[in-house]
């Protein structure tokens, strides 16, 4: 049986494309849409744009790999599937998911102050409802869709310092704004900053944090259990209301987005997501500032690193001579070992405790009987007495050694 042929026309895919995407522009080079290739060309029923981003067939990504000489690991990059462990645990929701993944980690609120929900069907950063956005000028240059404007893990394109605007349609064919050109807020700097490092999460698979840099699986369940504390009801907050009230007004949203009961954050409308992400991103930039105190045990990987003392200006002296406190070479070592071993010998032969603790000490690496026999010959050789042995009528069993 010969190899599947390879397709002549086959665009690379732009860096985290989506598979919906970058199939429809492959299509397009022969004139034809997405559903007909994966009919014609590869014998498949037809898939919507969010099946085929969501976790599709594994066996028509590794057909869609061969055909277009890809690595089939770039290939399933395109797809939620590919994501996971990095961004999803699993695919498959689990009554403990919303647990597991947003409470872990803490920030603002100590683990005691916040209340655990168990929402039905729960996934990190998926809606049951797909929402179409994107960036207004990375679609008018080409109809390329990046799998991660279908999350609401970043609310500014970091490349062009743009809003996501949500649309309709296909930008190949026919796009509609929902909002038009020129109705633009300016981009809070710290929603660039907090974009800038999701999309380095996605892009490098780490981020450069304060402190040091942590992995982007860190960086997404970090990110994702601010949100929650940012919406935790007001009765969670305790003394710390009032801190978490200036991070709202810092903002310049409605506290909380105005939520009058709880929900998940991937179910909320898109606006008051956004307002959500634009609080996190206030919230780390107060952390950072040291102008917002939180108890979370996570919080301390957003605080910047101690600042060196001030000093006049005296560019201190160089450490030589007696300054410079000289190390031990292993021979003087081993003579202190031995001398305080010499030291403890001779105590034990005429103070019983002191026998007894240096006995129990080396019976620690004792692995049998016969070796327990052979230590007490040692002790009587150095005729140190084993009178606490006949104190008890069996010796203690030997501890257990890995």
């Amino acid at each position: 049986m010969r190899p599947p042929e390879r397709w002549p026309l086959h665009p690379a895919p732009a860096a985290t494309e989506s598979l919906s995407s970058w199939l429809r522009r492959t299509a397009s080079s022969y004139g034809m849409y997405s559903h007909q290739l994966l009919e014609h060309a590869l014998g498949h029923r037809e898939l919507s744009d969010a099946e085929l981003d969501l976790d599709p067939p594994r066996h028509l990504l590794d057909e869609l790999a061969i055909r277009t000489g890809l690595d089939q690991h770039r290939v399933q990059a395109m797809t939620m599937a590919g994501w996971v462990p990095w961004l999803f645990d699993s695919l498959t929701p689990a009554p403990d998911t919303y647990e597991t993944y947003v409470h872990q980690l803490s920030v603002l609120l100590p683990p005691a102050r916040r209340q655990i929900y168990t929402p039905r069907k729960w996934q990190p950063w998926l809606a049951e409802i797909r929402v179409l956005r994107g960036c207004r000028e990375c679609l008018e240059s080409g109809p390329t869709i990046l799998l991660f404007w279908q999350l609401p893990l970043m609310a500014s394109c970091p490349a062009h310092r743009r809003r996501l605007e949500t649309y309709e349609g296909h930008p190949a064919d026919y796009i509609k704004w929902e909002t038009p050109a020129d109705d633009q807020r300016e981009l809070p700097e710290s929603l660039i900053a907090l974009d800038r490092r999701t999309w380095q999460a996605i892009t490098t698979g780490s981020v450069d944090l304060p402190r040091r840099s942590v992995h982007a699986g860190v960086w997404f369940r970090l990110l994702r259990t601010l949100l929650d504390e940012l919406s935790t009801p007001q009765g969670r907050y305790g003394r710390q209301l009032e801190d978490v009230r200036r991070v709202w007004d810092h903002c310049g949203h409605p506290f909380r987005a105005d939520l009058h009961s709880w929900q998940p954050f991937e179910t909320l409308h898109w606006a008051r997501q956004q307002q959500l992400l634009e609080a996190a991103a206030a919230a780390m930039e107060m952390i950072e500032d040291r102008s917002l105190i939180v108890r979370g045990t996570s919080a301390h990987l957003l605080h910047p690193e101690p600042k060196a003392p001030i000093t006049d200006g005296t560019p201190p002296r160089s450490l030589t001579g007696a300054d410079v406190q000289k190390q031990p070479t292993l021979d003087e070592l081993w003579n202190q070992v031995t001398t305080i071993l010499d030291t403890c010998i001779a105590a034990a032969k005429t103070d019983p405790v002191i026998a007894k603790h240096l006995f129990d000490f080396a019976r620690y690496g004792c692995r049998s009987e016969e070796s327990a026999r052979g230590l007490r010959g040692t002790f009587a050789e150095l005729q140190i007495p084993l009178d606490f042995l006949s104190q008890t009528k069996e010796m203690d069993p030997l501890p257990d050694v890995e």
